[in-house]
């Protein structure tokens, strides 16, 4: 029986080839999207999901009360890991953690730079990243060890067992390695290939990392099950703000599962992250399956007609209301069968442009059981939701008046399919529109007066003892003719990393306290960077006394409120000296924050490189390259542009966008593939009436548009429907942005006008074909 009913569905899909073809390639294309979105939905919901012990890992984080407003950091005391294991019962481990970046690792003559942290031994104990040598924990005990991924050993050492063999860190360490691990997993938020001591780490920075003012690591622990968070928590707040001797720092516990979905906070409250982004994305995919559905939800209703003298003998001859429903139904499971097999292979050959767009490395495991699972799922979804209406339309129609020709498309039909089709350009219209606003945003942010001078400038990270050469390296570098200027400080030009608060001035008052961001710099930053001065000077060598002077950006002596003369005002025991000109760092969408700068007298991570406009980089760079090695030859050279680094602050926005785009585009295409099918069906049932009208003189463009308007009417109507429902979304993703554009009626306009002429373009290919015709081959059979 099952056999018999698809081989009818294969019969009628090949005698109609065409309506077939735009069925089943509306639906692949659909379905291509959704298998995407579901494969990137998938593989970000699997972050994490590999530690044995996840329900139980916490971060330990901050929340700040300053001004008014509640700032949350993950950044937490270095003194507290142990405290926790003292006197906190519920903590079953406790390990800090630094992210120092990349390292220089050697093994005999080989040398590469590898993600490198600094983790406690618990750090083992608590993530599942599996040793296959060594003991990782143990490792991490002694003073000496070090533990590497299987990636980073197959570098060094090839196929030779790297336990036991020595490796050098940063031309400062000699380590033992004590384990191999696996490599960390794509989908885990941690991610490095050395993992070394914390005590080596402990030791070279004393100064700080016992205060309890700095919050400076991070502190991951496991609880012990059964644990009442919310008792946990009531007892950190406690406990720091004792330790802190304040009541503005409060301690908590933040689930691991939830910091890669849900990372974001505002005033204190968790306010989404990662999660928004996937819900969008899967509405997104939603929607473009939907478009494909109500193509051949409408198809199969407008070719009513044709199928009702079928359904009227079928009934006649006995055949029940529930076989015609599983007839109808099986040829839309066979059509979405062959679009499903058709969107498998377009998503895999999309795949990996795909993640080349979003920075992703999304797999797609067609032999794995639960892909097939899924993949299933959403065919079998697809089919009902396609086929339902359709089966239910056709199999009621009663056979008496079938057989007789009194069945028509009803008004009531007529009406749905017009609605199918509003709903389409509605979802394609409000996806153009979201293109349209964001491509503006992104163009806004990167037009955005930066504040300093991003072309020709480098920055060539400060290894070894680089830092300590910095004034013999300055002069050697200057000796090139192509170098205009150089500097150093302990941070990238494009983003800071320490803050503080408590920072003092006169007028202060006792509420007014905020976080400010700092960094120590050499002489000629500003100048080598193309900060402005717009009061004061300077860093000076001249002057003795700026060892104890500061720099502070314009948007400090506005939120300090500080009054004219600024110059000269103390901020604890430094001295203003000069007021810099607000520029961009940190995040490109929000307002600069305070911001101050001190003369350094310590160690530098970064020095700067301003480059002569009129120069050629290849010559220049070279030359650049053996003065960094003359003073520093055990590290290889490597540098970056500080445009290219700036730039990298838009590539999520940006690839979001052209996702969005590219989705759009085909929402647009699926909707006009409907929309053609539906032109034709029309042509086809008016034709005698179109050759009456052109004898009696009748217009090709009052045909045309006779024809053409019932279509437009929809997307008319789609228009002022999406219009300010996309107002709405993307006001609410503005805002969030504290440097946006403002929504502008063309961005509207523009997105109606392009659905309106793709949807005329669409619907004339039938509109003249049926006003050009001859009359006389329309009217022969009257």
């Amino acid at each position: 029986m099952i056999r018999s009913y698809f081989k009818t569905a294969w019969r009628n899909l090949v005698r109609n080839k065409t309506i077939s073809l735009i069925n089943i390639g509306g639906l692949s294309i659909g379905l291509a999207v959704a298998i995407i979105i579901m494969l990137w939905v998938s593989d970000e919901y699997s972050y994490n999901k590999f530690h044995t012990h996840l329900p139980n890992i916490y971060s330990l984080m901050q929340h700040e009360k300053h001004g008014g407003e509640i700032y949350t950091t993950q950044s937490v005391p270095g003194p507290l890991a142990a405290v926790l294991r003292s006197e906190v019962p519920e903590i079953k481990y406790a390990a800090r953690v630094s992210y120092p970046g990349q390292q220089l690792i050697k093994a005999g003559d080989k040398s590469i730079y590898e993600n490198g942290i600094y983790a406690e031994p618990d750090f083992f104990n608590i993530m599942s990243f599996p040793a296959i040598a060594g003991n990782a924990d143990a490792a991490l005990r002694e003073t000496n060890s070090v533990v590497i991924t299987e990636r980073t050993a197959i570098k060094l050492f090839g196929k030779e067992n790297p336990v036991g063999k020595i490796i050098t860190h940063n031309n400062i360490h000699d380590l033992k390695v004590g384990a191999v691990i696996k490599d960390v997993p794509t989908n885990s938020s941690i991610t490095f290939d050395v993992v070394l001591p914390f005590s080596i780490y402990e030791k070279e920075n004393t100064g700080w990392i016992n205060n309890w003012d700095n919050l400076s690591l991070l502190t991951w622990v496991e609880l012990k099950p059964q644990t009442n968070v919310t008792g946990l928590n009531d007892k950190l707040k406690k406990l720091i703000q004792v330790k802190r001797n304040n009541n503005v720092s409060e301690l908590f516990a933040y689930p691991f599962v939830d910091l890669a979905m849900r990372g974001k906070f505002k005033n204190g409250k968790p306010d989404g992250g990662r999660i928004e982004m996937l819900i969008m994305l899967s509405i997104l995919g939603l929607f473009v399956l939907l478009i494909a559905c109500i193509n051949f939800m409408n198809l199969s209703t407008a070719r009513s007609e044709r199928r009702a003298r079928e359904v009227g003998v079928r009934k006649s001859l006995g055949a029940s209301k529930k076989s015609l429903i599983i007839q109808f139904l099986s040829e839309a499971f066979l059509m979405t069968f062959l679009a499903l097999v058709a969107g498998v292979a377009i998503a895999k050959i999309v795949l990996p442009g795909f993640n080349e767009l979003t920075g992703k490395n999304v797999s797609f495991d067609i032999l794995n059981w639960k892909t097939w699972c899924i993949l299933l799922g959403i065919g079998l979804f697809t089919a009902l939701l396609a086929g339902c209406y359709p089966s239910f339309f056709l199999s009621r129609f009663q056979p008496v008046k079938v057989l007789k020709g009194l069945i028509t498309n009803t008004k009531g039909g007529s009406l749905l399919r017009r609605g199918l089709v509003t709903f389409q350009f509605v979802i394609s219209i409000f996806l153009v529109i979201v293109t349209i606003v964001v491509y503006r945003q992104v163009h806004y942010a990167q037009s955005r007066p930066i504040g300093y001078n991003l072309e020709n400038l480098i920055d060539i990270p400060a290894r070894g003892d680089m830092s300590d050469k910095f004034s013999l390296l300055k002069n050697e570098l200057l000796q090139i003719p192509g170098i205009e200027n150089v500097s150093a400080g302990t941070d990238d030009l494009t983003r800071f990393n320490a803050s503080t608060n408590g920072i003092n001035w006169p007028g202060k008052m006792s509420d007014q306290d905020f976080p400010v961001t700092i960094t120590h710099v050499q002489y000629d930053w500003t100048k080598t960077a193309g900060l402005k001065i717009i009061q004061g000077r300077d860093f000076n060598a001249g002057y003795g006394s700026d060892s104890l002077a500061c720099l502070i950006n314009e948007a400090a002596v506005k939120k300090m409120g500080l009054k004219e003369p600024v110059i000269g005002t103390m901020l604890n025991n430094n001295k203003i000296i000069g007021v810099i000109g607000d520029f961009i760092y940190n995040d490109a969408f929000t307002s600069p924050s305070p911001f101050i700068a001190y003369l350094s007298t310590g160690s530098m991570n970064h020095f700067f490189v301003k480059l002569k406009d009129d120069e050629k980089w290849q010559g220049v760079m070279a030359a650049i390259e053996l003065a960094v090695k003359k003073t520093n030859p055990n590290y290889p050279f490597e540098f970056h542009l500080t445009e290219e680094t700036f730039q990298r602050k838009f590539e999520g926005l940006r690839s979001g966008g052209q996702f969005a785009s590219i989705v759009g585009v085909l929402a647009i295409i699926v909707s006009c593939l409907g929309l053609f099918a539906l032109s034709a069906f029309v042509a086809e049932r008016r034709t005698k009436e179109i050759g009456v009208r052109k004898v009696l003189g009748a217009s090709a463009g009052s045909i045309w548009l006779s024809l053409s308007k019932d279509f437009l009417k929809p997307v008319f109507l789609a228009f002022i429907i999406a219009s300010p429902l996309a107002a709405w979304t993307m006001q609410k993703m503005l805002i969030k942005m504290e440097y946006h554009i403002e929504l502008s009626w063309w961005m509207f306009a523009l997105a109606g006008l392009l659905a309106i002429v793709i949807a005329v373009v669409t619907v004339s290919f039938q509109g003249v074909k049926a006003a050009v015709a001859n009359p006389v081959e329309s009217l022969r059979t009257e």
